[in-house]
């Protein structure tokens, strides 16, 4: 597959954000660029180093999939994404390597995805995107500007 250009991020489910954000920037010195709700959940994002990313994902809401896949789990590492040119054509490639991709979302143009089961992605939840990034780097830089 061609089409994947980069480790975008690792991610990780955490019960308490602050207690992992102060592992992240304490113990690893990274640096927190974006803290947002999506679809139900947040996710603070952290820069690290020469560009790694890191995530945390969490949620109050006790049914929400964060808090099902920590209560089965534990906390710790959520899933992997791969940035991707076309997330069609990823999904395509997957199909045709007897793959099943799924939760396969194009309807935002700033972030298109889909998932491989940690069944069929040695043993961890992958997530491809596709997504303009410096839309994503411009939404960074307004979160510094305002909240930081």
């Amino acid at each position: 597959m061609h089409n994947v250009e980069k480790l975008d991020h690792v991610a990780f489910a955490v019960k308490d954000k602050e207690l992992a954000a102060a592992f992240l920037t304490r113990v690893l010195g990274a640096r927190e660029v974006m803290d947002m709700e999506w679809g139900g959940f947040r996710f603070t994002s952290f820069l690290l180093g020469s560009g790694s990313m890191l995530e945390l994902v969490y949620s109050s809401d006790p049914d929400n999939f964060v808090n099902r896949f920590i209560a089965r789990r534990g906390e710790g590492l959520h899933h992997l994404t791969f940035k991707v040119s076309d997330l069609e054509a990823t999904v395509e490639h997957l199909r045709a390597q007897g793959l099943n991709p799924f939760d396969i979302n194009t309807s935002n143009p700033l972030w298109k995805e889909c998932y491989l089961h940690p069944r069929e992605a040695l043993g961890t939840l992958i997530q491809f995107a596709e997504f303009p990034e410096e839309e994503w780097i411009k939404i960074w830089e307004r979160n510094q500007m305002g909240t930081k």
